[in-house]
C-alpha cells in the first residue's frame, strides 16, 4: 500500500454520552454521523457544541494516526 493510499484509508470516530457518534476522515471532514434517541431532547446549542467537540476530538485522532504513517519519512527532509 503506498503512503498516499494509507493516508486516505485514515478515519477517526468518537463518541459522546448522548449516543452521538462521528467519523472523519484525516483532513477532519465529517463521513459518518450516528445519533441515538438522547439528543431529540437536547438543545440546538447543545446538539451543535457535542457535534463540534466530538468531530474535533476525532479529528485530532486521524491526525496523529497520519503522522505516525508519515514519521518513518520524516528523516529524509533533512
Amino acid at each position: 500500500m503506498t503512503i498516499a493510499q494509507q493516508l486516505n484509508a485514515i478515519t477517526a470516530s468518537a463518541s459522546g454520552p448522548h449516543g452521538i457518534e462521528v467519523t472523519v476522515n484525516l483532513e477532519g471532514k465529517l463521513i459518518a454521523l450516528t445519533l441515538g434517541t438522547s439528543q431529540r431532547h437536547m438543545t440546538a446549542t447543545a446538539l451543535a457544541t457535542e457535534l463540534h467537540t466530538l468531530t474535533k476530538t476525532a479529528a485530532t485522532t486521524a491526525l496523529a494516526e497520519g503522522m505516525a504513517v508519515l514519521a518513518p519519512y520524516t528523516d529524509l527532509l533533512d
